[in-house]
């Protein structure tokens, strides 16, 4: 196995940067977040990304994937949820203060260009 300048093996990195890409879509991070207060059915998160079905299929199976929800079938329904709560950790660490100083950071690069 082998290790990265960090101390954190390649497979590891690799894993962890596949997150990060599904975690890279808004439609995906409303989904998550949608998600949070429990079960839904897919029936409730298409319309909420005002997507066809297909494409909310798509982003659900990326999703699923990369583990960060899991399914349940019930009938002709699908179901969805957070397949480990501790994901909302992640996506709570960008906060409306970091949100904020970031937001500043880029306006003042931008600005200086």
């Amino acid at each position: 196995m082998q290790k990265s300048g960090v101390g954190i093996d390649d497979k590891t990195l690799e894993f962890k940067s596949r997150i990060f890409k599904v975690l890279g879509d808004a439609n995906r991070m409303k989904v998550l977040e949608f998600l949070r207060d429990g079960e839904r059915c897919q029936c409730e998160i298409i319309p909420l990304l005002e997507q066809s079905q297909p494409t909310v299929s798509r982003h659900l199976k990326l999703l699923e994937e990369a583990g960060l929800i899991a399914s349940r079938r019930d009938g002709n329904k699908t179901f969805y949820r957070a397949a480990d709560e501790r994901i909302y950790g992640i996506l709570d660490i960008f906060d409306p203060e970091l949100l904020q100083i970031l937001s500043q950071r880029l306006m003042r690069r931008l600005l200086s260009l």
